[in-house]
């Protein structure tokens, strides 16, 4: 079975359309910077290694591991904790960020019943006047002829002589969540292929939706940014909520 941090790296590894505004929002509020479902590294890395003080939240222990092994190889130096977003009252942090941040549509894992207690709980962990950005699908540009397109070319990478790839096959829209199925494949350097289907969940919320969500949390609303991540893929919109000083 392949580790997930691999088809991290496979299907994400080369994803950076967002990370200059985390690195703007960092420098913006000069203090720790908080990030959920940190997955492999992608973003907490490249904070850590412009010199933020970062701390990585992770469920998934293979992740976390991983996260840790290439911050030793990298030099890189950061706090990596390992937190249920599903289960908010158990985080527990070494210091208050000054900023949290939820790239890739991190947020929208958790459905409903799961955001308002997440939100009220980061509510209580950060410091005062504390910034938060989390990241949501623009689906004004999922269905796009872009989007849509389906000849979109298979995500690529070569790791320890296995050749891995991720193909996007299609997105669903229902009522309540968003469906992306992916046919991942690897070779072996002997040639033999492996194939698995599979599909990715995420809930639908719309900024506004997560605005309220936030106010009752808390959170005071304090804008939106636009990640556009080029052709074929959707853009996101990220929404800024502030803590109250």
């Amino acid at each position: 079975m392949t580790a997930p941090s691999v088809w991290q790296e496979v299907e994400f590894g080369g994803y950076g359309a967002d990370l200059p505004l985390w690195v703007e929002l960092a420098e913006a509020v000069g203090g720790p910077v908080l990030e959920l479902g940190a997955g492999a590294g992608r973003v907490a890395l490249h904070l850590a290694g412009n010199g933020y003080d970062v701390i990585a939240l992770e469920r998934d222990p293979d992740l976390a591991a991983e996260l840790e092994r290439l911050a030793a190889d990298r030099g890189v130096s950061l706090t990596i904790l390992k937190g249920d977003l599903d289960s908010p009252d158990g985080l527990r942090l070494p210091r208050h960020p000054h900023l949290a941040i939820g790239p890739l549509h991190v947020i929208q894992v958790l459905d409903t019943e799961a955001r308002p207690p997440l939100l009220a709980r980061l509510l209580e962990l950060l410091a005062p006047g504390a910034m938060v950005g989390l990241t949501l699908v623009d689906e004004s540009t999922l269905l796009s002829a872009g989007a849509a397109s389906t000849q979109m070319l298979p995500d690529m990478r070569e790791i320890g002589g296995w050749v891995y790839s991720s193909e996007p096959l299609w997105v669903q829209v229902g009522d309540q969540v968003l469906t992306v199925r992916r046919l991942r494949e690897r070779v072996s350097p002997d040639g033999s292929i492996e194939r698995e289907v599979h599909d990715e969940i995420l809930h639908r919320v719309d900024p506004d939706a997560l605005e309220r969500e936030a106010a009752d949390a808390g959170f005071l609303p304090i804008g939106r940014r636009s990640i556009s991540s080029g052709e074929n893929e959707a853009d996101s919109v990220v929404v800024l909520l502030g803590a109250p000083k």
